[in-house]
């Protein structure tokens, strides 16, 4: 459904949602999202927006370089532990200025989760990629879903359930397009 909308927006058919006092009202009455997203707060990823799918559908945490901050994994512990979300997309991008800076040896702020980003582009030099910049963001998204595996009670416990797809993806702010990525491909997996 959400890699379905993702076309509808890429090819410039999205249903451009409008919503009425009473659509409104319903939604403040409760929510039942179909999916959570972790995405980065770059202005041109809006997951509601490239996935095509209408208010109230998405669950989203928006961090920088789309990482396993806390606020996204209490978002998780949300998601799955109340509403029981059976999908969570950890939804990288290209162009990607926090994982760009990192690639660049460039210090600042963010502690353990620069640091981490720093492991997703060495895995990313392990496979020696034609494009390194778009291996290290593919590698991060990946790293990310590892750290709220084993870092995420809710998401822990729900996928030993089987009741959770918890997968990294990643969006070409050139195409439009969201890949979902194989964590066989992951120099991690090596």
């Amino acid at each position: 459904m959400l890699l379905e909308g993702n076309e509808r927006f890429r090819t410039g058919q999205s249903n451009h949602y409008r919503y009425s006092a009473e659509f409104i009202r319903e939604l403040g009455e409760g929510q039942e999202p179909q999916a959570a997203v972790i995405a980065c707060v770059d202005a041109r990823v809006a997951p509601e927006i490239l996935f095509d799918q209408p208010m109230g559908s998405l669950f989203v945490s928006r961090v920088p370089g789309n990482t396993a901050a806390d606020s996204a994994k209490w978002m998780l512990e949300l998601a799955i532990g109340d509403m029981e979300i059976p999908l969570v997309i950890v939804l990288g991008h290209t162009e990607c200025l926090a994982v760009g800076q990192v690639l660049r040896g460039v210090s600042g702020p963010g502690g353990g989760l620069r640091m981490d980003m720093a492991r997703a582009v060495h895995s990313a030099k392990m496979k020696n990629p034609i494009d390194l910049y778009r291996q290290s963001i593919i590698e991060n998204a990946l790293l990310t879903v590892d750290e709220l595996r084993i870092n995420s009670f809710a998401a822990r416990k729900a996928l030993e359930a089987n009741r959770l797809d918890l997968v990294a993806a990643v969006y070409d702010v050139m195409t439009g397009r969201v890949e979902v990525c194989d964590p066989k491909e992951s120099a991690r997996a090596r």
